[in-house]
């Protein structure tokens, strides 16, 4: 039997149209970080090389004229759909939007209405999205696959209603093929899913298990050719467990800087502080089951689906994500470094900064008594984040704004 979205009374009645401006305040942040036009590294001249090849040749191609392998080839296949860097651009943009609309959804159902309301702002005001969609990189397309495919997850594991579940399996079966970290964020879900088997039910467990099997197939087929036929394997020891701690730390300084104000020198000064911090991060992230008062009066506590337990498979895929990009970045070729891990980690950005919000809504569940203060506590940190990263990211889009633009000839 489906059962109901958990209707918080809580909610303000304007929900929608604070979505609605944060939406164009961050376009008016693209646009303004974008305005001259798209930048780009040395992997943006292979999406695009393989895109013009695609559009020239019908095969995706390298720039020395090899069968193209390193990265999976949806976006290349999105450039050459387009034609332009311009339309590129508008696509970057439409992505940004489904980003913050799909989270901002899955924020309304499982976030108190306060904190629901706040929680498409600090999206709107997301670096690292801006960052990555300046770029000409898989990235930006990667945030909307995975923001639909959460909300997509949540409401099939809610109602039962199969038209989520193909949308699941569909954004699920792109999401390797976007981005091979893809594989990370499906391994992460299925895994929390098998360990809430009992909560879910036997009946669930095999088209549980349909959808994952589906969503990995495409990936697996794309990289068994990328690494068996049409090209070495990508599978040696970098630089050892060195760099899987130096990976940690990166990722750890990354996400300190998406919830506090981190000065940039801190990550080389404190270099022995930020793996601790990214492990007492995850800890602190982790959702607690609600007190049973605020379930009555909130949300209603469903078993595997209740807001706390759809809220930590979030917590475990974001969990799996970060240890196999350091397993990654230890046994294979894949980039390391603070600008790759700020890259890689955007996708991460939507269900941290949920998790952190559900976390603050802990205090609304204080006893009476302190519930005054606690309120107000909480509005004056969300408060001073709200401002702090409402100003990181204004300064962030006029320096990407000064960005040379690539152009479309300069791979070809």
């Amino acid at each position: 039997m489906a059962l109901p979205l958990p209707e918080n009374l809580h909610w303000p009645r304007w929900f929608g149209w604070s979505v609605a401006l944060a939406v164009l305040v961050q376009l008016a942040l693209f646009a303004l970080a974008t305005g001259p036009g798209l930048a780009g590294t040395a992997d943006s001249g292979y999406y695009v090389h393989a895109a013009t090849t695609l559009r020239t040749a019908g095969r995706l191609l390298h720039p020395d004229g090899s069968a193209y392998r390193y990265w999976p080839p949806l976006y290349p296949v999105l450039v050459s759909l387009g034609g332009s860097l311009a339309v590129l651009r508008l696509l970057h943009g439409a992505a940004m939007v489904v980003s913050l609309v799909a989270w901002s959804r899955l924020g309304r159902w499982l976030l108190p209405g306060s904190l629901a309301l706040v929680f498409p702002w600090l999206l709107a005001f997301s670096t690292p999205w801006l960052v990555v969609s300046k770029f000409v990189w898989g990235e930006a397309v990667f945030l909307a696959l995975f923001a639909g495919y959460a909300a997509a997850l949540f409401r099939w594991l809610r109602q039962g209603q199969r038209q989520w579940w193909w949308l699941a399996t569909a954004l699920g079966f792109l999401l390797p093929l976007q981005r091979t970290a893809g594989f990370f964020l499906l391994a992460g879900t299925a895994l929390s899913l098998l360990l809430a088997r009992r909560s879910l039910g036997w009946k669930r467990l095999l088209p549980v298990a349909g959808h994952t099997w589906l969503a990995l197939l495409g990936g697996v087929v794309w990289h068994v050719y990328a690494l068996l036929v049409a090209a070495p394997s990508v599978y040696r020891l970098n630089r050892g467990w060195p760099q899987f701690f130096s990976s940690a730390a990166d990722y750890g300084f990354v996400v300190s800087r998406w919830l506090l104000p981190v000065r940039a020198a801190w990550r080389p000064e404190l270099s022995l502080l930020w793996a601790p911090v990214l492990a007492g991060l995850l800890a602190l992230l982790w959702p607690r089951a609600p007190q049973p008062e605020a379930v009555g009066a909130g949300h209603s506590g469903s078993e595997l689906v209740g807001p706390h337990r759809f809220l930590r498979v979030l917590w475990i895929a974001v969990l799996a994500f970060v240890l196999l990009l350091l397993i990654s970045t230890t046994f294979t070729r894949s980039a390391a470094g603070l600008y790759d891990a700020e890259r890689y980690a955007s996708v991460l950005f939507g269900p941290v900064v949920l998790l952190a919000l559900q976390g603050m809504g802990r205090w609304f569940e204080s006893k009476p008594g302190n519930r005054s203060w606690s309120s107000w506590l909480v509005v004056g940190i969300v408060s001073m984040w709200l401002v702090y990263s409402a100003g990181r990211t204004i300064s962030n889009a006029r320096a990407l704004r000064k960005l040379a633009p690539m152009a479309w000839t300069a791979a070809q």
